[in-house]
């Protein structure tokens, strides 16, 4: 009977465990829980026991814990980013890495188009004043806008990119993106979408909504150039990783009044101080990195993660592999 290792983080809540617990059947695996707070001894001692192991979520591990998985033929991380895993000492330890394989994209992109509608609407206000009953010194929406008519400019246009695409149509929006691998015709075709090189989106869209890995070539690829190119008034939302923001350049755009607003589900700190200078904008609408968060997407990201592990387990390749490892060779009996 194979033992997988279960990985998480100590905030992560029981009923969530319970969730990831009932994929793995009694009588197919031996599971062992492990949290990314024990002993770097004990990490190392219960890795050694897993011939495959559930990163949820994926985070940091040390290359000494990671070298002691001998017996470990996959680490499947629930999540579709990495860059807070540890790959490079995987690699090294010759075994494959695998995201969920877009299993929570859908849910990615519906909270995107939420952040959108919420900035557009001021709907944070709007809550609070009517709450309140305090009506009076409203705008009457003057100072709101609708989403119709709009120009989308997606940055990334991978699954989530494309889903994004997809249900914006219709809310009447023309969409426009920017990604280093132009899709194919055919494709930008069957979603009513058009190319642009990265500056000219950031000219002409109304909204920019973000949709990359965070690594070398993208962090801080919105700053203060980028913010310059954008169209006056326009709004950011990024879903993606805080990295790909240089946090001061947003806060003077949104200081000038260059950026009329921003929605945002990933911050430089998780969680954010209270105090962080972003909360000082009525016009930014926050939410705790939860857009890939909700009982629908743990389900579908199990369904993937359980799957990859039972046909990795079985000698089939690994699909999702982010390190290019789809099979590990040489693991022990």
């Amino acid at each position: 009977m194979p033992t997988i290792l279960y990985i998480y983080e100590e905030r992560i809540p029981q009923a969530l465990r319970a969730l990831v617990r009932a994929y793995f059947p009694r009588s197919e695996f031996e599971l062992v829980e492990m949290s990314y707070a024990e002993p770097l001894a004990r990490q190392k001692e219960k890795i050694a026991r897993a011939d495959a192991i559930l990163c949820a979520p994926g985070r940091f591990l040390a290359d000494e814990v990671l070298s002691a998985a001998r017996r470990a033929r996959l680490i499947q991380l629930w999540s579709t980013g990495f860059d807070k895993f540890n790959v490079a000492g995987a690699t090294a330890a010759g075994i494959p890495v695998a995201t969920n394989g877009g299993a929570n994209a859908s849910s990615v992109a519906e909270h995107a188009v939420l952040l959108m509608l919420a900035v557009s609407r001021r709907l944070p206000e709007m809550d609070r004043k009517a709450r309140s009953g305090s009506w009076g010194g409203s705008s009457y929406g003057m100072d709101m806008q609708t989403l119709e008519g709009k120009r989308l400019g997606i940055v990334g246009f991978g699954n989530i990119g494309k889903i994004v695409a997809q249900k914006v149509l219709g809310l009447g929006m023309e969409v426009r993106y920017f990604d280093t691998c132009r899709a194919a015709p055919e494709e930008e075709k069957r979603l009513a979408v058009g190319f642009l090189e990265f500056d000219a989106l950031l000219k002409t869209a109304d909204i920019i909504t973000l949709h990359l890995h965070a690594n070398k070539a993208t962090k801080n690829m919105m700053n203060a150039r980028a913010f310059s190119l954008m169209k006056k008034g326009a709004l950011l939302i990024n879903t993606a990783r805080a990295e790909l923001v240089e946090k001061e350049a947003l806060c003077t755009a949104l200081q000038s009044g260059a950026l009329c607003g921003a929605g945002l589900d990933v911050f430089e700190k998780e969680p954010p101080l209270s105090d962080d200078p972003l909360f000082s904008f009525p016009t930014v609408v926050a939410t705790p990195h939860s857009a890939g968060s909700n009982r629908g997407a743990y389900a579908r990201m199990m369904e993937h993660s359980i799957r990859n592990i039972r046909r990795t387990l079985a000698g089939e390749e690994v699909c999702w592999s982010v390190n290019g490892l789809v099979r590990r060779e040489n693991t022990l009996a």
